[in-house]
């Protein structure tokens, strides 16, 4: 009997995050830094009032973001960005989550829970 087919992977490190993740199909981007900041691009307005209007449909949002790790609930475990609101809505948070897997066949690819259905993959290590 294999024992290992159960077993939770291991939880993920910095090393595992820290880099630049680009979208397979659009020109979304995240870069992620060990710091716990990072760099959001042509996100996906992931809930309402989250996004900066272009005249396009969804908003989208390019800006600065904090990272935690954290898990969406019925996901792979991952990192969850934190933002400001669009200005004008006060005090608000906004979130969107990338949720993580790591294999020997796929290496390591995310997605985005609440967005489009876009892998992201992971370039550089160390972004500057």
């Amino acid at each position: 009997m294999d024992l290992t087919e159960h077993q939770s992977p291991p939880p993920l490190t910095v090393n595992d995050v820290e880099g630049v993740w680009s979208a397979v199909s659009d020109d979304g981007r995240l870069t992620v830094r060990a710091d716990g900041s990072a760099e959001l691009e042509g996100m996906t307005e992931p809930e309402v009032n989250c996004g900066q209007y272009t005249g396009q449909e969804p908003s989208t949002y390019t800006g600065p973001a904090r990272w935690v790790f954290d898990t969406f609930p019925d996901e792979s475990p991952g990192i969850r960005f934190d933002y400001p609101g669009p200005q004008g809505v006060t005090g608000k948070t906004c979130r969107i989550y990338l949720s993580i897997s790591i294999t020997d066949e796929y290496g390591t690819i995310g997605f985005l829970p609440l967005g489009p259905d876009t892998q992201y993959v992971r370039g550089a290590s160390h972004p500057g």
